[in-house]
């Protein structure tokens, strides 16, 4: 039988352990084998939901998988490799790692072709060091990946007019934030994007209520309209504490209206009726029957005054 030597390229070793290796050959089992790779190429790290996405299967079969792996003995034990929460922070590739998946990896391959493409340049060797990262530290699938870049880039056109592009910085930031929050499939990725489409429209709606119109929202304004989104307050609530602001203060006091926002919240308040008449102090029963008793007094008083004429 023929016998070949195999050339493999050059990058950061991942070493089987000659014990490890044999336990997985034994056992036939080949996920198991694939996961223990992932867990010694991610520096004995193991995040789940990262690579469920990865692997291109579920988090169910990942767990089974990680099971096998402490039946064999391989992980879990105090020499073998810790398993916990991921950290975010990229590892620093080399340029022979980007090479090698440029060269291997057609998923990569493409993935930065695409992001080239959308950001209108050619790729620095930073700039693949960072989006090896995405895909390969972070987890991030292909498809992924290219919604990611694509929103990147619609955001940055939208704030900063025609011609802008995204930084690698901010594509990076903002894959941290969607392996956060689990947004680790296309579907998902798909929902969010609507999720975050809807929010910049309502957004847009309460800033144009208060006068807002035709220019991006400062960070802190952001902020508060984004609070008060999440209070569900009707549009003539918020009006009505727009105009109390600007009555007593003179202009948008963001601080100030974010009090009377939130006071109308913890009130309960669902319309503009319901604030003015909670807002009227009823008077107090003790006060009510001195009143009374003034006004018939009063009037006893005034007839006895018309009979003596």
């Amino acid at each position: 039988m023929a016998v070949f030597k195999v050339d493999l390229a050059v990058s950061r070793d991942v070493t089987v352990p000659a014990h490890a290796a044999n336990l997985l050959m034994d056992s036939g089992d080949g996920f198991a084998a694939l996961l223990y790779i992932y867990i010694l190429s991610h520096s004995g790290e193991l995040d789940i939901s990262a690579a469920a996405a990865r692997l291109k299967t579920s988090e169910d079969e990942v767990l089974r998988g990680f099971d096998k792996l402490k039946a064999y003995g391989l992980v879990g034990g105090e020499s073998s490799p810790s398993v916990h929460e991921r950290s975010d922070e990229l590892p620093e590739y080399s340029r022979s790692d980007v090479a090698e998946y440029l060269g291997s990896d057609p998923e990569f391959k493409f993935i930065s072709q695409f992001c080239e493409e959308k950001l209108g340049k050619i790729l620095s060797n930073v700039d693949l060091q960072t989006l090896l990262g995405i895909y390969s530290w972070l987890g991030l699938p292909s498809d992924v990946i290219c919604l990611l870049i694509t929103s990147c880039v619609m955001e940055t056109k939208k704030k900063y007019g025609e011609g802008r592009k995204p930084t690698m910085r901010t594509i990076e930031k903002t894959a941290k934030v969607w392996v956060r929050e689990g947004i680790l499939t296309s579907g998902r990725a798909e929902e969010y994007l609507e999720e975050q489409e809807k929010l910049g429209s309502d957004k847009m709606h309460l800033a144009s209520l208060l006068g807002i119109q035709k220019r991006t929202l400062a960070p802190t304004e952001d902020r508060y309209i984004s609070e008060w989104l999440r209070l569900e307050l009707s549009d003539e609530l918020i009006l009505l504490a727009f105009d109390k602001t600007v009555t007593n203060t003179g202009s948008l006091r963001w601080a100030y209206m974010d009090k009377i926002v939130k006071s109308f919240h913890e009130q309960g308040f669902k319309t503009a009726d319901d604030a003015r008449r909670g807002e009227r102090k009823p008077v107090p029963a003790e006060q009510n029957t001195l009143d009374t008793g003034a006004a018939s007094r009063l009037r006893e008083l005034n007839r006895r005054n018309k009979e003596r004429r």
